[in-house]
């Protein structure tokens, strides 16, 4: 028998004899509907060749069904990490997933923005670029009642906002008082940019594990790079310059960074080359090959902040929590000895 009316819900609810509300969350795969119910409903909507009106139902739900994302450049392993199981998550829960790129450029980080409203999306995740310090571009969406979380980099000239953050300052503290039980004295501190907000966190962590273990700051022993090999070159340079005052090891604020320091430093033969200890944060997986990795890394656990961010996204767009009701995430760091 051939159709001349479409197949609508209505139709394979009442063949089923169920509620239309239930004929939907079982062809959108909604965890609270059981699989015998699931597979039921999606049988015949198989057989009635029945495709799901998208637009119809985020326009009754008022809902984009898409979540937008700002990150600074995902060639960046942490972001890399923690934005697969992001995007993962919000598939799982019939959620689409616009990501931009910055690359820490504050214009394209409002440009993105922008797209993004206009977009509609229906909530957003942003890792702020290394320039962020007037959020009027985000905070434009909280105006319209679309909530925003913060991860993974500390707004912290924003200090009503969601966000969940990964626990730099406990990771530093670990990995410097690692290096004090190994004999060192003289450690140094390879940070971000200087006046960046969210590269604080793991500077306090190494000067703190110093203080708690009566070893003296020598400001001589820390230097800032703006992520740039040319300016992390000298950086460097300026941290193994004195003769008397040279580092037996070094912090790091990322791995990469950590990586150009020690094939600087080989490239020259400095003296002290073969008795250096160091770690960074981002326990690359590929230090397992390496013939002499660092003697250990910060794992940030970006799986883990990225998870926890989508889930709080998730919580404030079904107002489970209240958009007001300003939450902060805190996902401890994790030593790992090589």
């Amino acid at each position: 028998m051939i159709r001349n009316t479409p197949v609508t819900l209505k139709f394979l609810a009442e063949k089923l004899k169920m509620s239309v509300s239930t004929v939907s969350k079982a062809l959108n795969d909604y965890p609270t509907i059981n699989e015998y119910t699931k597979k039921r409903v999606q049988e015949m909507a198989r057989d009635f060749h029945f495709t799901p009106n998208k637009s119809a139902i985020n326009l009754k739900e008022r809902k984009s069904r898409i979540i937008g994302i700002i990150l600074p450049n995902l060639l960046d392993h942490f972001f890399t990490r923690s934005i697969y199981g992001v995007e993962q998550f919000a598939t799982a829960r019939g959620y689409n997933v616009i990501i931009r790129q910055t690359h820490d450029e504050l214009a394209k980080e409002i440009q993105a923005a922008n797209m993004l409203l206009k977009s509609r999306v229906d909530g957003l995740i942003i890792a702020i670029s290394k320039n962020t310090k007037d959020f009027a571009h985000l905070e434009q969406f909280e105006n319209m009642g679309t909530p925003v979380v913060y991860y993974a980099r500390n707004p912290s000239f924003n200090l009503n906002c969601h966000k969940v953050l990964g626990n730099t300052f406990q990771g530093s503290y670990e990995a410097t008082k690692f290096l004090i039980g190994r004999k060192h004295q003289k450690i140094a501190y390879l940070g971000g940019p200087k006046m960046i907000s969210f590269s604080h966190d793991r500077f306090n962590g190494y000067i703190n594990a110093l203080k708690d273990h009566q070893i003296p700051f020598v400001a001589g022993l820390v230097a800032y790079t703006d992520f740039d090999k040319e300016n992390t070159i000298l950086a460097i340079q300026k941290l193994f310059s004195d003769p008397e005052n040279r580092p037996t090891a070094l912090v790091a604020f990322k791995e990469p960074i950590l990586f150009d320091a020690i094939k600087y430093l080989r490239s020259i033969h400095h003296p002290s080359f073969a008795e250096m200890e160091c770690i960074g944060f981002g326990n690359n997986a590929f230090i397992t090959y390496l013939d002499v990795p660092p003697v250990a890394s910060i794992e940030e656990n970006p799986e883990a902040v990225g998870e926890n961010a989508i889930k709080l996204l998730l919580q404030l767009i079904d107002q489970e929590v209240e958009l007001l009701h300003y939450q902060k995430i805190i996902v401890d760091c994790k030593l790992v000895v090589h």
